[in-house]
């Protein structure tokens, strides 16, 4: 019979106390169970541990056993509570990568209250457009990624988590009168006549006709979403963003969604096929479902949060 560390843990117990019945108290079991483990322990060593029946005394078999026992089953007891730990989010690493207006809008306020519940949790967010996101994700340098999908990658699993308008964002100054407070591709392209467009990740990857004839005599790229709103408000010019990039609470900036149902963005999570997120990451995924319902619930029809299909 192998040498167990609920041998060990008994012989330490037995040591300690210097009586069985003590030692079969503390531990929960028998005193002949206790007994037996100890006669099992000395067959696998090969040694006697104790002077005597009463076992109130160790040989020196017995006192080095004792030193090196004591230091196994106290490393053991050290990683078996760092898993109960780590199951339970109590401590544990998370490292994720998302888009800028993830980690402006949504991020916030669920890092806040994630680490108001589970502060010794570490973790590292990466800002980064999608291809980065995703290139990120792919590689394994984040475990999870927040960006918008392009199309169906090999190796990655994709989860939606909501979509958001794409529209036109001008300084209050240069809006359209436009009394439907949206705009088609006609009035897009009449506007942008006499407008310089910006362009950034999200103008690159719209194929509307009228956005493409602008895109190249623009001859601006931004590619930070604070200094291309910056510029927006100077009347540097007009640029196209998602609705949630673009504060409703900033009387400076007019946003103006898009008619088009197929200028929207999905926004899901990314992780690599075949990998399990950690228990602390599945917690901080679920938080930031709650927030993505809570900015649906105040923004209304430019964003709508999406329901992961049943398996069912």
């Amino acid at each position: 019979m192998a040498i167990t560390l609920a041998m060990l843990k008994t012989f330490v117990s037995v040591a300690e106390n210097g009586s069985l019945m003590e030692a079969a108290k503390q531990l929960g079991r028998t005193p002949s169970a206790v007994s037996m483990a100890l006669k099992q322990l000395e067959i696998e060593f090969d040694a006697q541990l104790f002077s005597g029946e009463r076992k109130g005394n160790l040989t020196p078999t017995g006192i080095f056993a004792l030193e090196q026992a004591r230091n196994l089953t106290d490393q053991c007891d050290e990683v078996f509570s760092a898993i109960r730990a780590y199951a339970k989010n109590e401590i544990g690493y998370i490292s994720l990568a998302c888009v800028p207006s993830v980690a402006e809008h949504i991020l916030p306020q669920v890092i806040k209250a994630f680490h108001a519940q589970w502060p010794k949790v570490e973790i590292e967010i990466r800002d980064a457009d999608s291809r980065s996101v995703i290139n990120a994700v792919h590689s394994g340098r984040v475990q999870f990624g927040v960006a918008s999908l392009a199309k169906n990658l090999p190796g990655i699993e994709f989860t939606p988590l909501f979509e958001d308008s794409l529209g036109l964002v001008s300084s209050a100054e240069d809006a359209p009168p436009l009394p439907n407070k949206n705009i088609n591709s006609k009035k897009l392209g009449s506007f942008l006549k006499n407008k310089k467009l910006l362009l950034n990740s999200i103008t690159q990857s719209i194929t509307l006709p009228e956005i493409l004839e602008n895109q190249e005599s623009s001859r601006i790229t931004v590619h930070n979403v604070t200094s291309v709103l910056a510029l927006v408000k100077a009347g540097a010019g007009v640029t196209v963003l998602p609705r949630l990039l673009v504060p409703e609470t900033d009387t400076s900036l007019n946003f103006i969604p898009f008619t088009d149902e197929k200028l929207r963005r999905t926004v899901g999570l990314f992780q690599r096929n075949g990998t399990l997120l950690s228990p602390a990451a599945l917690s901080l995924t679920e938080k930031i479902h709650t927030r993505i319902a809570e900015i649906e619930h105040n923004m209304g029809g430019n964003f709508t949060k999406l329901d992961v299909p049943s398996c069912e």
